[in-house]
């Protein structure tokens, strides 16, 4: 089944302007991190980053001065399966039984033979528990 591990994901919170898109993810890049998953948004005139990645500390560091932007890390939840159908109905069940809430979740996958799930959920030690025992 899948690889379960516990990691952090970076919030990052800035006022909107044209160009943070690109200033957060090239001083992410200049520092060597390789951003696995990115979500976006505007909110009342602030730009919302949920950023996932293979070294948030480094990450972190990197935008921590940038647009006085507040930075902070989210522990998740990351689950590497099978690129297969089922695989994510299996994984949320197992959470529903155990009930564990999940507050957020996003996947990313391609053509290769795995997938990775990132969950924040209301109980991450309840949610490791279940999500192990698949």
């Amino acid at each position: 089944m899948a690889k379960i591990v516990q990691r952090n994901e970076i919030l990052f919170r800035a006022p909107t302007r044209v160009g943070l898109l690109a200033d957060v993810t090239e001083r992410i890049y200049a520092k060597g991190v390789n951003i696995l998953a990115i979500r976006a948004y505007e909110e009342d005139e602030t730009g919302v980053f949920l950023i996932y990645t293979d070294n948030s500390r480094i990450a972190s560091e990197a935008i921590e001065t940038l647009d006085e932007g507040v930075v902070s890390t989210v522990p998740v939840i990351a689950a590497l399966m099978p690129n297969e159908p089922g695989q994510l109905s299996d994984i949320a069940r197992a959470l529903a039984n155990a009930d564990v809430n999940v507050t957020q979740v996003h996947c990313t996958t391609t053509d290769s033979p795995t997938a990775e799930v990132v969950l924040t959920t209301d109980d991450n030690v309840a949610a490791m528990d279940a999500l192990q025992r698949l």
